[in-house]
């Protein structure tokens, strides 16, 4: 017989509601309401910001645009993340690599929010002509403690992931 349940048990791959609600209810709340801010704040946003400060200069990029990739950067990583632990939590395979893993994608979908959230607040009510670099080094600093403070939710607020016995053979 074999060690693993068999598929239709209806024990198996149980996650708990807590997990569940921070796998799947939060992400998806976080990126609505990044969303409704683009597109409520988008008139008092500037049409074109900083995306890129280097050694030849600031470069210039549509506004819209950004944030719309941002937001997709973020949807992505956060669907991926998610997916990822409910899939670990199914498979009873909850170990602490795996809760890492998970955490880890869910973390950069939400440093990348941090990104959105950062450029609309430096960026909000500046003229077109008074538009600077200094939206890009805000926005890497969101993205930082985004991802940080993602990391530390996630450890403490999702079970604790089960040990792995090693060469027990």
């Amino acid at each position: 017989m074999s060690e693993h349940p068999h598929p239709q048990d209806p024990s198996q791959g149980v996650v708990e509601p807590r997990a569940f609600c921070i796998l799947v209810f939060v992400p998806i709340c976080a990126l609505a309401l990044v969303a409704v801010l683009v597109l409520f704040l988008i008139p008092l946003l500037p049409e074109h910001i900083a995306m890129h400060v280097g050694p030849d200069g600031v470069g210039y990029g549509s506004t819209p645009l950004m944030l719309a990739i941002t937001c997709a950067a973020a949807a992505l990583a956060l669907a991926i993340g998610s997916i990822t632990g409910l899939g670990f939590f199914k498979a009873e395979h909850w170990y602490q690599k795996e809760k890492l893993i998970s955490i880890g994608i869910l973390s950069l979908g939400y440093g990348v929010l941090g990104i959105s959230l950062a450029t609309m607040a430096s960026t909000l009510g500046v003229e077109q002509s008074a538009v600077s670099g200094n939206s890009v080094g805000t926005s890497m600093l969101a993205f930082v403690l985004g991802f940080i403070a993602a990391l530390w939710f996630h450890i403490g607020a999702l079970p604790a992931g089960k040990m792995e016995q090693l060469g027990s053979q």
